[in-house]
């Protein structure tokens, strides 16, 4: 995932660095999917649109609809990178409701290759630890590299899917089981989510985490370990959706 622009680097450093950014300062394991993750199980609740009059439809407001990835750095020379907030303005897909939570579910997917690097609004949502101002090149190079086949493989994997698998609670606090797919490598996220539904509006809120490595990505960790992004990514939504 993604990577460091670096600043204000001391001589010491500079070969480091320079390797790092021109070879996109991370790296990815095996890019097969391992051997205990083939397809996801039959999940409890449908991905499919609903076609039961039970169930109502809404579909996902792409403009409307906030998705932040907080992606931090680590290490002693830690100051020498950013933290970055990567989002997506095209998240699109379907949620329907049933008579209870457990009778809901939704199916969700991101592309790829439009997400978003270093936006200024994004980054001051997420405050101090994300400064305004970055370079554009910086912001440019980080997508360039983030698409790579190595990395996100956006070529061959254009989407970022999440599919429930079952929804538990009640309507004021549900947790939402999923599959999350990213490249070829599925693992079943638990979420808490907030839902509110106003007229013919949907919102659900939530937060999660995820560690790259479960994905088969390597975090970025050079000068042995002195500068590192941190493995674990923070993922932050408010889904939008309108009856359809």
């Amino acid at each position: 995932m993604p990577y460091f622009a670096l600043t204000s680097i001391p001589r010491y450093a500079a070969t480091a660095c320079a390797v790092l950014w021109i070879s996109a300062c991370t790296t990815t394991g095996n890019n097969q999917a391992p051997s205990n993750i083939s397809k996801p199980p039959t999940p409890v609740v449908s991905n499919q649109a609903p076609a039961s009059q039970e169930q109502t439809l809404y579909t996902i407001d792409s403009a409307q609809t906030q998705l932040h990835l907080l992606i931090y750095k680590a290490g002693t020379l830690a100051r020498l990178g950013h933290n970055h907030v990567i989002s997506s303005r095209t998240v699109r897909g379907s949620v329907w409701l049933g008579d209870t939570v457990s009778n809901s579910g939704f199916d969700i997917q991101v592309p790829v290759n439009e997400l978003i690097v270093d936006d200024d609004a994004t980054r001051l949502a997420e405050g101090d630890d994300f400064p305004l101002n970055l370079q554009q090149a910086a912001k440019d190079g980080t997508k360039v590299n983030m698409l790579r086949e190595d990395l996100l493989d956006g070529e061959h994997f254009p989407l970022i899917t999440l599919q429930a698998a079952r929804i538990e609670g009640t309507w004021k606090a549900a947790t939402v089981q999923a599959y999350m797919r990213i490249k070829n490598h599925t693992r079943t996220i638990s979420v808490p989510v907030q839902l509110q539904r106003q007229g013919s509006t949907l919102t659900i809120q939530g937060e999660f985490q995820i560690k790259q490595t479960d994905f088969g990505i390597t975090p970025l960790s050079v000068a042995m370990g002195a500068l590192q992004v941190q493995n674990t990514v923070t993922i932050k939504f408010q889904l939008v959706a309108k009856r359809s």
